[in-house]
């Protein structure tokens, strides 16, 4: 009997069958066995979420221990790229929510597919009905999620707020520059916050959380803690530094008070200013822009970074040149007949003060004498105790910004300007006029230099750095080197008795103070930008130096009328301080 017709059919039906069910039998075994490893983490991805803890900064303090920045808890939201399928939509609703652009939303989103499992910050600092809306609206906002994290706080606002500095959010060449820092991350960006950021940023911790289908929280699997960064004491006197904020108040400018017996600023101030708090949270683009926008320039550092024609009080740094090279001494004599003839060209002095010596030519601040001096000193001399001064280069401060200045020579103006060094130049070099300029920090440590007997100081911010549990980790010890030029002991003690008299009843008669003998000098620098700039330059007691005050007023006009009030304002606060301990006790 033969077989049925349909019998290879259903042979070749079985056979197919039994091939489909081995090829699924051996991909399933495949999944589970081979690659069961890698599904298994892709699901669990999918419900679990590993989230970095940000560590929180040290705190910043003065030199009595006051806080000036610290910490506070905030909400940031954040989105998972993975979690993302329509980032165009998620944008929008974003955008009005956060109050931010669509375009930057979908940039920082598509960065984040890099690392598709760590939350990408969008906004930090937010408000709660901004995280209420979002919780309401949270079906709809796949990938969305809610942080806390400690921001910075700011306590006084601007307080300070050159010094200190501010913080934002690591951009990607810092990123490459900086290994065990990542995207998102927030650094410090200027004054202290950044020069000491690998101090204060501290170690971040680890959270796995499980999570819902919605990506809501159900229980925390593992916790690693965060260890808060060191915190920094500085050498800032708050009361010091808000005097000096009063008063620049309204102004442009600067103010240093610096002990000259080891470079310990005391208080550094500039204006206008602005509030670091607005850069604590990621800085929105209409203060960014109305920051930048301003042209009086809130964030620049006048007192590290601005350059300007010191005027009058490079007066000290020629008259030491005279002194220390023989050229002149406490007994010289110069008519000032308000007056200088060279050439064809006459130089004009605002009066004529009569035959005076070094002392009373000092005191009135008289320039045909400085004109005379530098004329004989000549022009490489002059640059020679400039920059032994420690002026045209920078001082060292602790921050992380500061311009050089410029010191002219015969061959910088030849190699700059193709133009050979005029005579005319060097009498304006004398007075502090033509291309010279100096940062008021630079004067301050030229002024510390006079007062304590040709050491130049390092100008320094930090005092101390403390461990989160308080302990003392490190303090900073003074740093100072001598003169590059030789001043001695004889050539500093006129040039010191000539700015005692300045104060004493000459140009700088605006800063004395009753009981405290004060040495300094006035300047008036004439520039191209407009009206003259203001300075005054002095240190106190004069006989036993241990308070710098620079003052740098722009287009201040007179400086015995504008600067040198100011710096009375903080030599009369620190006055108790810098009395002998009969009547005063301490130091600033």
């Amino acid at each position: 009997m033969s077989a049925p017709s349909w019998a290879p059919r259903v042979t070749r039906i079985g056979l197919i069958a039994v091939l489909l069910f081995l090829l699924l039998a051996g991909r399933l075994w495949s999944l589970q066995a081979i690659q069961g490893d890698y599904y298994r983490g892709l699901s669990e991805q999918n419900r679990i979420r590993d989230f970095a803890v940000p560590a929180p900064r040290g705190v910043i303090y003065d030199r009595r221990g006051q806080p000036l920045v610290t910490n506070r808890a905030a909400f940031t939201v954040s989105v998972l790229p993975m979690e993302v399928r329509q980032p165009g939509r998620l944008a929008d609703v974003l955008a009005a929510l956060l109050g931010m652009d669509r375009e930057e939303i979908l940039a920082r989103v598509e960065a984040g597919r890099r690392r598709p499992f760590e939350p990408v910050p969008l906004r930090r600092d937010v408000g709660k009905p901004v995280v209420l809306a979002i919780e309401e609206n949270r079906m709809d906002l796949p990938g969305v999620v809610i942080q806390v994290e400690p921001v910075r706080e700011y306590l006084q606002q601007s307080f300070a707020a050159h010094t200190l500095g501010y913080l934002g959010e690591i951009t990607g060449d810092e990123l490459r520059a900086k290994p065990g820092y990542r995207s998102g991350d927030l650094i410090g960006k200027s004054g202290i916050e950044r020069a000491y950021d690998e101090t204060l940023r501290g170690e971040p911790g680890r959270l796995r959380v499980e999570v819902d289908a919605a990506g809501r929280p159900v229980r925390v699997l593992d916790r690693q803690a965060a260890h808060p960064g060191r915190s920094l004491v500085t050498n800032l006197d708050a009361t010091l530094q808000a005097v000096a904020e009063q008063h620049l108040r309204g102004k442009v400018g600067a103010v240093i008070a610096m002990d000259p017996r080891n470079g310990e600023i005391l208080a550094l101030a500039s204006s206008p200013t602005y509030d670091p708090g607005l850069f604590s949270g990621g800085i929105s683009a209409a203060n960014w822009r109305r920051l930048t926008g301003d042209r009086g320039l809130p964030l620049l550092n006048r007192a590290a970074e601005g350059t300007y024609e010191p005027g009058s009080v490079f007066k000290i740094v020629t008259g030491l040149a005279a002194l220390s090279e023989g050229v002149a001494n406490r007994n010289s004599v110069f008519h000032c007949t308000g007056s200088l003839q060279l050439g064809r060209w006459i130089f004009r002095d605002l009066a004529a003060y009569g035959t005076v010596n070094f002392i009373r030519g000092t005191q009135v601040s008289c320039n045909v004498m400085f004109w005379t001096l530098g004329r004989a000193v000549g022009v490489e001399r002059l640059a020679r105790y400039a920059t032994g001064l420690g002026l045209g280069g920078p001082t060292g401060i602790d921050l992380p910004a500061e311009a050089a200045g410029l010191i002219p020579t015969a061959e910088w103006k030849q190699q700059t300007w193709k133009e050979p060094w005029y005579p005319g130049d060097t009498l304006n070099m004398a007075i502090g006029q033509g291309f010279v300029l100096t940062t008021p920090v630079q004067m301050a440590r030229v002024v510390s230099a006079v007062a304590n007997g040709g050491m130049l100081m390092r100008p320094r911010l930090a005092r101390r750095i403390l461990a989160a549990d308080g302990r003392e980790v490190r303090t900073f010890a003074s740093e100072g080197v001598p003169a590059g030029v030789k001043l001695p002991p004889a050539a500093l003690q006129v040039m010191r008795d000539g700015l005692r008299a300045v104060v004493a009843g000459g140009t700088g008669a605006a800063a004395a103070v009753q009981g405290l003998e004060i040495a300094g000098k006035t300047g008036s620098a004439e520039n191209p930008r407009g009206r003259p700039h203001a300075w005054f330059a002095g240190y106190a007691p004069a006989g036993r130096p241990a308070l710098v005050v620079v003052v740098f007023i722009e287009h201040g006009y007179r400086g015995g009328l504008n600067a040198a009030p100011i710096a009375r304002a903080l030599f009369e606060a620190a006055r108790p301080a810098l009395l002998p301990p009969a009547t005063g006790q301490g130091r600033p």
